[in-house]
């Protein structure tokens, strides 16, 4: 009964007074607010103290007891105000300069997915307010997760239901009191998130351009981490893979050129490669004993063999090697390979490309796979080892590879083993694969 009296008292009293003119970004209609009311602003200002961290309780109601009134009064506490435990116009000031009232301000009409917009924040924080983002971060992206939001909030509210926030959505978010509306700004609408300077991006590799692979695939909807890195790793690979699949290329978690081909007509990312004259790609004439050696982890590195002249990729461990590079094909599928290229088992010398930690490198390399046997434990001294090289040490670290020993890697200025000189045909093979010849 007080209750009411009060609150009818206040309404006769407020009718009576004059109205100054609100602050434009809050939904409140009243000058002035106190214990005993009873008005739906008051959902208003509890949800103001909420997202101050001062109003702990989930339900919203359109009275003002005591709990708001104390929450009331240790905002004011908090800010320099007047404790008085009255929403008036200092205290309304203040809520509005902090944010209080609303996420924020739409500038334009329209929003929908692919935009790139400051607006898209407030957009989520709206959406995460109502109770259908189910994100913990918020971006200025219009990704396949805001759009299903923006379906989902349609849908609880009676709109219609196409994933755009237009005039209708912006309406009901104002209405609720989640955003306010200015018309004016234009929206950025780039939706490239970078450019690639390299043709070929594998799990393993820390590049720069890792980063922006990351944002391209963010963008789809198919990697799922909340931060970006320069190191691609497993969840990378997952995410390009949910890509190659959802677009229909070949799934192999593998950045390509079908993969970057097909980033860039979806306008996700820009694509220029240096390092080429006309179609040709070719790779940094790095010295052997002053780069590349140390760059190479026995029994740890994994590289990507790309052979200059036919383009074909296969993989080999690094097993091996002082003078030069000793290494193994990963795979019974990767030894294929190289014997498609060499025609079979060879010591011919042909330039290659080595991809390394995001980096191209000139070399030069043989196929003919020596000093091991496959079929005996590595490390340990063997007879009738291959390509003639009787008894000694097995030099065949990855097994069922189809392959017994390792074959030959040389970069510039890297020799032989057997009599520590440069070997001309390698170092001709690889100046042609730097571009140098």
């Amino acid at each position: 009964m007080k209750k009411t009296a009060v609150s009818i008292l206040t309404s006769i009293c407020l009718l009576s007074a004059p109205i100054p003119a609100l602050a434009i970004n809050h939904n409140l209609n009243l000058p002035i607010y106190e214990k005993g009311m009873e008005h739906e602003d008051i959902k208003t200002i509890q949800k103001a103290l909420k997202r101050a961290g001062l109003y702990n309780y989930s339900e919203l109601t359109s009275y003002y007891g005591p709990i708001t009134e104390n929450a009331v009064r240790r905002f004011q506490k908090k800010y320099g105000l007047t404790a008085d435990g009255i929403v008036g116009d200092s205290t309304i000031s203040k809520m509005e300069e902090l944010g209080l009232f609303t996420f924020g301000n739409l500038s334009m009409s329209l929003y929908e997915e692919g935009m790139e917009h400051d607006d898209i924040k407030v957009i989520q924080q709206a959406l995460k307010e109502a109770g259908v983002y189910e994100n913990d971060f918020f971006t200025t992206y219009y990704g396949p997760d805001t759009k299903e939001a923006v379906r989902v909030f349609q849908r609880k509210y009676g709109l219609v239901v196409d994933g755009i926030v237009g005039e209708s959505t912006i309406k009901k978010m104002q209405d609720l009191g989640l955003v306010t509306y200015t018309p004016g700004r234009q929206a950025v609408m780039t939706k490239a998130v970078g450019n690639l300077s390299l043709d070929f991006y594998e799990k393993g590799m820390n590049h720069p351009d890792v980063k922006i692979i990351q944002k391209a695939l963010k963008r789809v909807g198919t990697f799922k981490e909340d931060a970006y890195t320069t190191h691609y790793g497993p969840a990378t690979k997952k995410a390009v893979e949910g890509f190659q699949k959802k677009y229909g290329l070949t799934v192999d978690g593998v950045v390509g050129s079908s993969t970057i081909a097909k980033m860039k007509s979806l306008g996700l990312i820009t694509y220029t490669v240096s390092r080429r004259t006309g179609n040709r790609r070719f790779g940094e004439y790095l010295d052997w004993w002053q780069n590349v050696k140390k760059m190479l982890k026995r029994n740890e590195t994994i590289l990507t063999i790309q052979d200059f002249e036919t383009g074909l990729r296969f993989k080999v461990k690094v097993t091996a090697g002082s003078n030069h590079a000793d290494v193994e094909p990963l795979t019974s599928t990767d030894t294929n390979i190289i014997k498609k290229i060499w025609g079979g088992f060879s010591w011919a010398r042909r330039p290659v490309l080595v991809f390394l930690n995001g980096r191209v490198i000139a070399a030069s390399m043989s196929a003919m796979p020596h000093a091991g046997r496959e079929d005996k434990p590595a490390g340990k001294y063997v007879s009738d080892r291959s390509d003639g090289y009787g008894y000694g040490y097995n030099f065949d670290f990855v097994k069922n590879n189809g392959m017994s020993g390792h074959i030959d890697l040389h970069f510039r200025n890297s020799t032989r083993h057997k009599d520590d000189r440069e070997d001309p045909k390698h170092q001709s093979a690889v100046k042609k694969a730097a571009g140098l010849k």
